[in-house]
């Protein structure tokens, strides 16, 4: 009975045993958890240094090669490198061995270089050579990050280049601009400071004199000179809207009321031609919020062109109509019309809307300037012609002007 062994003594050995292989494993877990870590803090070095706004594309790659040997599971011997098409990124012991993991970079589809990872020394294999699965997955990640950086750096750098070159080009075209404005006035007041005279002149001699004759010269001379005078003022008033300093003095506007002023101001051009001026409307029309001069201009400038191409013995009509928020108004001739392939660049400046051979003269910005001063009161302008049926012009002013 003396000598009997314990009833657990058989299983000392396998315990032990037991226990060595549980601290293997948790060993290598903590290993595994250790190597996990490094790559996560490499990972987490690489997005710090992408996403830092100061930080330029050299110093951002060469932050990513140094953080690169510590997430390798031998860095004292490990190296890496980052070639790109105009670039060669390197730790500073880098040196190519035949123990090597490379993966492409690429950039819009693209490879636009390679990432390389090396051991200087020889290692025991493993996954991929001497190298983890792992390491493998991470070097791919790095390389996709990079590629995406490059792709969004190279963004950033072309649109700071076009911007400025945009910033470039506006302020020459605003040079230009205001040169051509300086000049433009300069020209005005040459031009005007005779013309006064001569109007002032022609209307003095055309009261004055009982020669039928005299009269007939003296008012052909006033009109010339006031016709002159209105291109003058057309020209200005283009070129300070070309600027931005065309302003509008608002109104209250009864818009029929101005319709018929305008009609009667303009009767006697009119005549002239031996056309006659009708207005029609229907209904109440809203008072509306306007400048009336700048209204008067594009309305007697419609007239005028009617006045030039209508035939002889025909009307103009003038129309008004009431639409929600807005009035709509229409100058309508009986003349030639005008080719759709002319009415696309109707309202740009320097267009004719004559052949080049017509006597009908301008400078060919009347219509832009209707353009420009009905858009300024925030309406729209077009035209609607057929040949052989005449034109019909018309253009829109919202009853409460909003500020452009």
């Amino acid at each position: 009975m003396s000598n009997a062994k314990p009833l657990t003594a058989g299983k000392l050995p396998d315990a032990g045993k037991n226990k060595k292989i549980r601290n293997t494993r948790l060993l290598q877990i903590t290993h595994n958890l250790s190597e996990r870590v490094k790559e996560l803090n490499c990972l987490y070095g690489i997005s710090r240094l992408i996403e830092n706004g100061n930080v330029n594309i050299d110093d951002i790659l060469q932050g990513v090669v140094d953080l690169i040997p510590p997430a390798w599971q031998y860095p004292e011997i490990t190296c890496a490198r980052i070639k790109l098409e105009n670039r060669d990124i390197k730790t500073r012991n880098f040196r190519k061995t035949v123990w090597c993991q490379s993966q492409a970079i690429i950039v819009d589809g693209n490879k636009f270089g390679t990432l390389e990872v090396c051991y200087l020394l020889e290692q025991p294999e493993s996954d991929e050579g001497p190298f983890l699965k792992e390491e493998r997955n991470l070097i791919r990640v790095i390389a996709e990050r990079l590629g995406n950086m490059i792709e969004h750096k190279t963004a950033e750098n072309n649109l700071k280049t076009l911007y400025r070159r945009e910033q470039e080009l506006h302020n020459k075209l605003q040079l230009e601009m205001q040169s051509r404005a300086d000049l433009t006035r300069k020209l005005i007041h040459e031009l005007k400071t005779p013309l006064t005279s001569l109007l002032a002149s022609s209307q003095l001699l055309f009261e004055e004199t009982r020669d039928k004759k005299m009269e007939k010269l003296a008012k052909h001379i006033w009109n010339g000179a006031n016709n002159l005078n209105n291109r003058i003022d057309e020209l200005h008033d283009f070129t300070r809207g070309e600027m931005g300093k065309l302003k509008l003095v608002l109104k209250k506007v009864d818009i029929v009321n101005l319709m018929q002023s305008i009609i009667e101001e303009a009767g006697a051009l009119a005549r002239q031609y031996g056309i006659s001026i009708e207005l029609e409307f229907t209904g109440p029309l809203p008072e509306i919020e306007a400048d009336p001069d700048r209204i008067k201009q594009v309305v007697l400038n419609l007239i005028n062109n009617a006045c030039k191409y209508a035939r002889e013995g025909r009307k103009i009509t003038i129309k008004i109509l009431n639409r929600t928020g807005s009035v709509l108004i229409e100058v309508k001739d009986h003349g030639s019309g005008i080719p759709q392939s002319r009415q696309i660049n109707i309202f740009e400046p320097g267009y004719q809307i004559a052949d080049s051979d017509s006597t009908t003269g301008g400078l060919g910005i009347g219509l832009a300037l209707c353009k420009m001063l009905v858009e300024l009161h925030g309406g729209k302008i077009w035209v609607d012609s057929t040949v052989g049926k005449g034109s019909s012009f018309f253009f829109t002013i919202p009853v409460k002007y909003k500020k452009q």
